[in-house]
């Protein structure tokens, strides 16, 4: 067979379908080598419905990290997002978009409600009330967010039990323990080991045999008495025994070492927010966030009281001396810190593989479409 007809026939072969092997997807946006799945997650959306990647599983997702109140960043990216998800046309049903926060203290759920029924934003917004679920998100994406605000942003997530302190000055400190068996409602064995284990953990000199408990030596003119706190009368009560070892340590058990002569009314509560909410902030933005039915004290800023009650706040008294203008103190605490993340924006295949992604803010919306798209054809 001549040549020529051999090289004919040769072409004819390789442009028959199948015949080479496909290069994939024509990709723009940085591209993974080897694709990592996409780690999963179940946080809660603006409706507050529970949403995971998971649930997206043959479609392809686009996750995004941003805040809210970012004055510059996300809400270019969150632009963007808006316009890819107006953009999808035949791939609307197969392709998902997935922002989360990276402030959860100020993106609760009623906020992302509020805030994305405004801007007209439809997909999900993701955000969770324990620091440490989204914490965990952040680290399983490799996000570094700036979050040292979330230990005094976000609810408790441990049972603690509370040892304080009043001074024969009358000054006073309080030391907060996680209790070690919540689920069974055994913190310590007893007060003895409470005591010894939250001084020690806190960097305060304790022995109580000698009678030092912090920079105070129990002397010939006043001691220490033990006291327990009442949590049905919500006040302090003086321990027959002076020996906290004879009181066992439960969820409840709250205890406080007090110099005789000096004023119980100075001594802080056993729990915080008379035991119906959290604290916030630090310093002169302290301030409760008290549970449902219940609201701030009308003038004080660390109690808790029914809503509705002759004591409870109004907006137009509920600001104490030594505070800012403004008479919310969350929005007062939360002008405390400032958040600063990596800003990368994934795009997952239908197999949950991280397959792109664009970073900062400065990138082609029509080119990242066109990325979703060729996905989604894959």
């Amino acid at each position: 067979m001549p040549r020529e007809i051999v090289a004919t026939l040769l072409a004819v072969v390789i442009l028959l379908p199948g015949c080479l092997e496909s290069g994939g997807p024509d990709l723009i946006g940085s591209e993974y080598r080897d694709p990592p799945t996409a780690p999963n997650f179940t946080l809660i959306n603006q409706n507050g419905d529970n949403v995971s990647l998971s649930d997206f599983e043959g479609d392809v997702v686009v996750v995004a990290f941003i805040y809210t109140s970012c004055p510059d960043v996300c809400l270019a990216i969150s632009s963007n997002l808006d316009y890819i998800h107006e953009n999808l046309g035949q791939y609307h049903d197969s392709v998902n978009v997935i922002s989360i926060t990276i402030d959860p203290a100020r993106d609760t759920v009623g906020h992302l409600s509020n805030w994305t029924a405004n801007m007209g934003y439809e997909w999900d917004h993701l955000t969770h009330d324990k620091g440490s679920e989204i914490q965990q998100v952040w680290d399983d994406w490799n996000v570094v967010v700036d979050a040292s605000h979330i230990a005094n942003s976000l609810p408790p997530e441990d049972a603690m039990v509370r040892f304080a302190v009043l001074n024969p000055d009358n000054s006073t400190f309080i030391t907060n323990t996680k209790c070690v068996d919540p689920w069974n409602g055994s913190c310590f064995v007893d007060g003895a080991s409470l005591a010894e284990f939250a001084f020690n953990e806190s960097g305060i000199e304790y022995d109580i045999e000698k009678g030092i408990v912090g920079n105070w030596t129990s002397n010939n003119s006043w001691t220490w008495d033990l006291y327990s706190w009442d949590s049905e009368n919500d006040t302090w009560t003086h321990e027959e025994s002076n020996d906290p070892g004879s009181i066992g340590v439960g969820l409840d058990t709250h205890l406080a070492w007090v110099a005789s002569g000096a004023n119980v009314s100075n001594l802080p509560d056993g729990v915080d927010c008379d035991g119906r909410g959290w604290i916030m902030g630090q310093g002169k933005y302290a301030h409760c966030m008290c549970d449902d039915g219940w609201e701030r004290k009308q003038g004080d800023w660390l109690s808790c009281v029914q809503k509705g009650s002759s004591e409870s706040s109004t907006s137009e008294d509920n600001t104490l001396e030594n505070h800012s203008v403004s008479s919310e103190p969350h929005d007062e605490s939360l002008l405390q810190y400032e958040v600063g993340h990596t800003t990368v924006t994934f795009i997952i295949d239908k197999v949950g593989k991280k397959r792109v992604y664009y970073s900062g803010t400065n990138w082609d919306v029509d080119e990242f479409l066109h990325d979703i798209k060729e996905l989604a054809d894959e």
